[in-house]
């Protein structure tokens, strides 16, 4: 066999085994970095006053404009189970109230309400407006933040008529004796007004107290 011959049998081996080699050890660094990774730290147990807990789990679900968000449940006093209720942001600790029977769970970032009902029940509140994620009709609006359509029409009417809306809304508090929601609602960067919501006692919708008047 001549040496030339020999040389491209070496070389076309070394072409063969050189991409099975490669296979196995990315396979093997993705299976090292699986084996180490800290499952314990992943996931956070928050105590609360009721002796229940709120568990959020630190792997990252989705992104949107508020950051990263993170799936949370609730743990009822004595129980083992959890109730997976919806996401939160990552970043800010989400705020947790006991209204009576109410659980009261709000995400600042996101301005979303979670509620468990007085059936035990979860309910998501997203205090989102015309135009917020989209020319949807009012309706859909109000399917997703508890009012009525023609209280979303009232705050719609908040900054007069204009080309487009990006309205922004703030939760300021919460307020678990009378259930009062007080939150600021903007529709630009110069002028905000704020708005006054209550929690329904079996915690499915919100009603409107009172829109306040321009802010400066």
């Amino acid at each position: 066999m001549s040496r030339g011959i020999k040389i491209g049998i070496i070389v076309a081996g070394i072409g063969v085994v050189l991409p099975i080699v490669a296979v196995v050890a990315i396979v093997a660094l993705f299976a090292g970095m699986s084996a180490f990774e800290p499952s314990e730290i992943a996931r956070r147990e928050i105590q609360l006053a009721n002796h229940g807990s709120l568990i959020i789990d630190g792997k990252e679900r989705g992104r949107s404009e508020h950051g990263f968000s993170q799936q949370a449940g609730y743990r009822p006093p004595g129980s083992a189970e959890i109730e997976w209720f919806g996401d939160v942001s990552d970043g800010v600790e989400p705020q947790v109230y006991q209204a009576g029977p109410l659980v009261v769970v709000i995400d600042l970032p996101a301005a979303q309400l979670y509620i468990r009902t007085h059936e035990q029940k979860w309910k998501a509140l997203a205090l989102i407006f015309p135009n917020d994620i989209g020319p949807f009709p009012i309706s859909y609006y109000a399917e997703r933040n508890g009012l009525t359509v023609e209280e979303v029409s009232r705050i719609n009417e908040l900054g007069g008529k204009r080309e487009r809306k990006y309205p922004t809304t703030y939760i300021q508090s919460f307020d678990p004796e009378t259930r009062d929601l007080k939150c600021s609602y903007h529709v630009d960067n110069k002028s905000s007004w704020p708005l006054h919501f209550r929690l329904a006692e079996d915690g499915t919708h919100l009603a409107l107290v009172e829109v306040g008047g321009s802010s400066p």
